[in-house]
């Protein structure tokens, strides 16, 4: 839970959405405080309608509330879409550690079976060495064992390309917590001479 968290977080600091959206909010937070800092020039004016106007919450005060109220706005909706854009980047994260863990235990199961279809290969072999087997069963295992491998390579490569886009998401760090079991065929030309 603490490695999903760490990298949910690193993924949300190198988000250049995120970034954009920081210093937007930055820049308008600074215009926000110019704003109301010069707020108070309202009522240095030598004309005594506007002077009336502004004591009484009109004209160029009325004007400056509202610049300041559209940016309290502005601040607020970017606030909102930078959660939205953490939520998204966090769902992101989560379903690729999800797949990763679901590939490793589909990777780990046809593993275990590609360990199993060996030795009914090798044994297939001895029997058909012996004279015992027909070629038709041998060739059935040994497809059979190809075809697990290559399944396995399969889902090898699909954990390998889950992994690269957490890496691009978290930016480029290397992931991978161990090589994955080896899935490669046995099968040789010195098998098919033996036919």
């Amino acid at each position: 839970m603490e490695c999903l968290a760490q990298l949910t977080q690193r993924a949300i600091a190198q988000s250049t959405e995120i970034e954009a959206i920081n210093q937007q909010l930055a820049l308008t937070n600074d215009r926000q405080d110019y704003a109301e800092a010069r707020q108070w020039t309202n009522y240095l004016t030598l004309d005594p309608i506007r002077l009336v106007q502004n004591v009484l919450g009109g004209g160029d005060v009325q004007r400056d509330r509202l610049a300041i109220a559209a940016l309290e706005l502005e601040a607020a909706n970017l606030s909102r879409r930078r959660k939205a854009v953490a939520e998204e980047i966090t769902r992101e994260v989560v379903d690729l550690v999800l797949d990763y863990e679901k590939q490793n235990r589909q990777l780990t199961l046809t593993t275990a079976q590609y360990q199993t279809q060996q030795q009914r290969q090798a044994v297939m072999e001895a029997v058909y060495r012996t004279g015992s087997g027909a070629t038709s069963q041998v060739l059935t295992v040994w497809q059979r064992t190809e075809d697990i491998a290559a399944r396995c390579q399969e889902q090898h490569i699909d954990q390998a390309q889950t992994v690269r886009e957490l890496e691009v998401l978290v930016d480029g760090d290397s992931l991978q917590r161990e090589a994955s079991p080896s899935c490669k065929s046995t099968r040789t030309h010195s098998n098919a001479d033996a036919l």
